[in-house]
């Protein structure tokens, strides 16, 4: 259990870190090399971006609960790491309130897209594993 909890922390902070990357070189780009921020808005979006990690990795631990359907699995962990995402959003400023609320709906409404993206990546890997692992075990069985 320690070990996959490591490993899922490790995980979920190291994707939510490559994005906040990506993001940052992309914004970067749009604003033609001037992209600039102040007053330790840099170390509070780091900051902000583990946090989102460990809200998106940590709730993974529910898929070890065979009681919960996948779809109860997957509405937890998703609700628990929308929910961090959505207040540190607020805090850090990813959520652009100044520019009226349709524009944070938008914003929200892409990171939903993004996490799920993510998820179904997940949930595609588990599945391929799953198939080899039962394929396996047949071929074991086959030759008893």
């Amino acid at each position: 259990m320690k070990k996959q909890l490591m490993k899922s922390i490790f995980e979920g902070v190291s994707i939510a870190c490559i994005l906040f990357c990506l993001i940052g070189v992309i914004f970067d780009l749009i604003y033609g090399g001037t992209f600039t921020l102040t007053s330790y808005s840099f170390t509070k979006m780091v900051i902000g971006t583990m946090i989102v990690g460990l809200g998106f990795s940590l709730p993974t631990l529910i898929y070890e609960n065979e009681k919960y359907s996948l779809l109860v699995q997957t509405l937890i962990h998703m609700s628990i790491g929308t929910i961090v995402m959505i207040i540190v959003g607020l805090y850090v400023g990813w959520i652009p309130l100044a520019y009226g609320l349709p524009n944070a709906i938008c914003f929200i409404l892409l990171e939903i897209a993004i996490s799920l993206i993510i998820w179904y990546i997940y949930y595609l890997q588990s599945k391929k594993l799953a198939k080899k692992m039962n394929e396996r075990i047949k071929d074991i069985q086959m030759k008893k």
